[in-house]
């Protein structure tokens, strides 16, 4: 007699199926078996590349699917799973996803059962509740063709996305210590300089504007800050006032000809 066989289903809301209970799914969730072939090794001391495994789909007691397979992989058998966010190994195929998104709408019964070299070991139900277009795991299915390439594009998706994530995070950094301001040159025949002054340490800087150019200032908020500036042909003491700026003047522009 077959061991009950238990689930767990993967999406926006995963669930534990425990060993007996019914399994129950809807179109895009991916969904592995509650088996470890761990002690079926520790038992047999045989390598587990050494056992055939075979997964079986019923429905009203026709077998409607199936996948043989052997794997290094003693912990974890998709049913369904998607190649961009799980690990390949043998139980990895398209055929289930295939026969759940071909199915009619309603509530489809199904029981799934799992062979060790070809003698029944476990079995369990599921439910697929079908809105007979299967769109997802109809996307799905083209993963399998290429599983390194689809696996590649995963990583590489997630690397941009933790990229762009840090660089969000940095510039609310900067935006919650500091504030920008503008100031564009529009003589098209000299270059502008400006003075920069911290209107506490006394601290200066001095930044170029070409023609033509607009220069952002980033500077700290809590600080305020004395700008002036001066033509390429002028002394520095000859420099014109500007405003006097402080994070109340984020985003502001300025103009100097």
């Amino acid at each position: 007699m077959a061991t009950p066989l238990g689930f767990v289903t993967w999406g926006s809301d995963d669930q534990f199926y425990p060993p007996g209970e019914v399994a129950k799914l809807t179109d895009g969730v991916s969904i592995s078996i509650l088996y470890s072939a761990k002690k079926l090794v520790e038992s047999s001391g045989k390598n587990i590349s050494e056992f055939e495994f075979k997964m079986q789909l019923q429905k009203d007691g026709q077998t409607v699917a199936e996948h043989v397979f052997k794997t290094e992989d003693a912990n974890n058998f998709w049913l369904i799973a998607d190649p961009a966010e799980s690990d390949e190994n043998g139980s990895f195929t398209a055929i289930f996803a295939s026969e759940f998104a071909n199915s009619v709408a309603g509530e489809q019964n199904y029981t799934l059962k799992l062979f060790v070299n070809d003698e029944l070991s476990h079995e369990g139900n599921i439910i697929y509740n079908s809105d007979g277009q299967g769109t997802i795991y109809k996307e799905l299915i083209p993963k399998f063709k290429n599983i390194s390439a689809t696996r590649d594009e995963a990583n590489k998706k997630h690397q941009q996305e933790y990229a762009q994530k840090e660089a969000d995070e940095a510039k609310a950094k900067d935006e919650a210590r500091e504030f920008k301001i503008t100031i564009t040159n529009v003589d098209s025949g000299h270059t502008k300089y400006i003075l920069e002054t911290h209107q506490v340490t006394l601290s200066e800087k001095i930044h170029e504007i070409t023609p033509m150019q607009t220069l952002t200032l980033s500077l700290f908020r809590g600080s305020s800050f004395e700008l002036k500036y001066y033509d390429q042909d002028w002394k520095k003491e000859d420099a014109l006032f500007i405003a006097i700026i402080d994070e109340s003047c984020h985003n502001k522009e300025y103009i100097v000809k």
